[in-house]
């Protein structure tokens, strides 16, 4: 019984582990706008301009004098010189993970709370099982899925 929740703990660990690595390696700002022209089109961008205003949008093209990319469903295109930072845009995998998991205790718990309740055949055993596995698969799916946008500067005007 200890054993297979202990198997089960260390199995969501070394699922979370390589997204918990993943999401530390963010880009560095810098001032080199080649970074912003390298983009592909269709990613999530966010543009600070040097007003204060934030604008979201999918990136469409940047040229060496501006950026064009859409947002909500209308064309925009700002001048270089306008533009305090240009951010991209990133599932936010931990958080995701983070609800996921606890979804997945909660029906673990009642499943298995259930299983207990119903039958006189598997005393308590099923209660911490299907705690542990409905942890694993909540936070593993909650990773594939992520919750919200996180936001890495990679172009901040000199």
């Amino acid at each position: 019984m200890t054993n297979r929740f202990y198997a089960l703990t260390l199995a969501l660990l070394f699922t979370l582990a390589p997204t918990a690595h993943a999401s530390a390696g963010t880009p560095q700002a810098s001032s080199d706008w080649s970074v912003v022209r390298a983009l592909s089109p269709g990613e999530k961008v966010s543009v600070r301009t040097k007003d204060g205003d934030r604008l979201k949008g999918r990136f469409d093209s940047a040229s060496e004098t501006d950026i064009s990319f859409t947002q909500d469903g209308r064309k925009v295109s700002l001048k270089r010189d306008t533009i305090a930072r240009v951010e991209v845009g990133h599932r936010n995998r931990m958080l995701g993970a983070l609800i996921g998991g606890g979804t997945g205790t909660g029906v673990g718990a009642a499943l298995g709370g259930y299983t207990v309740a119903r039958t006189d055949h598997f005393g308590g055993d099923p209660l911490p099982i299907g705690i542990a596995v409905g942890a694993g698969v909540g936070a593993a799916l909650g990773a594939a899925l992520g919750y919200g946008t996180n936001y890495d500067t990679i172009y901040q005007a000199p």
